[in-house]
């Protein structure tokens, strides 16, 4: 199926893993963010808990996404080759963000010699001894900033797209065309 414009949408999968993505990204750093202002007890434990399980959630949607991507390869970009090297390298950076994030932050938690505690009580152990100790979670911080100005640059970029060159680039995207 094609637009009136001859743009074929993206498929309900990338839609779904791509929207996905984002509202479980925004929802880990907006946990994450405020965690630490819980005071010490079960109000932040549950917060941290939280965070750590939409971390997990992250990090399988983005496996999910490369593994989708190996049999439904998208369209090549469109537009003059800076355009189409800018908009693989974002999409790299994308990917490789969303898998770094989260294993940042359970090598941190490892590292420190600390459990991982996800949905619900499923606790995820350390599978082999990791140096690093806080490292870890400077580099998981790092990321998460990275990460933010990625979003935004790719955020910056589709409205371009669709306002300003008015090629239609995020009407592909949107759910349920």
């Amino acid at each position: 199926m094609t637009t009136d414009d001859g743009m074929r949408p993206h498929g309900a999968v990338t839609r779904a893993i791509h929207w996905g993505t984002a509202l479980l990204v925004l929802s880990a750093w907006v946990v994450g963010s405020t965690m630490e202002e819980f005071p010490r007890g079960g109000g932040r434990e549950l917060a941290m808990q939280i965070h750590y399980s939409l971390g997990v959630l992250v990090l399988g949607f983005a496996a999910l996404r490369v593994a989708w991507r190996a049999v439904s390869p998208p369209p090549p970009p469109e537009g003059a080759a800076w355009q189409r090297l800018a908009a693989r390298g974002m999409h790299l950076a994308l990917i490789l963000l969303t898998v770094g994030l989260p294993l940042t932050g359970l090598f941190d938690r490892w590292a420190r010699g600390r459990a991982v505690t996800v949905f619900g009580g499923i606790p995820l152990p350390a599978p082999f001894a990791l140096p690093g100790g806080r490292l870890w979670g400077e580099a998981h911080e790092v990321l998460a900033n990275l990460l933010l100005v990625a979003v935004a640059a790719h955020v910056l970029a589709a409205l371009w797209h669709q306002f300003v060159l008015r090629d239609r680039a995020l009407t592909r995207m949107l759910p349920g065309r």
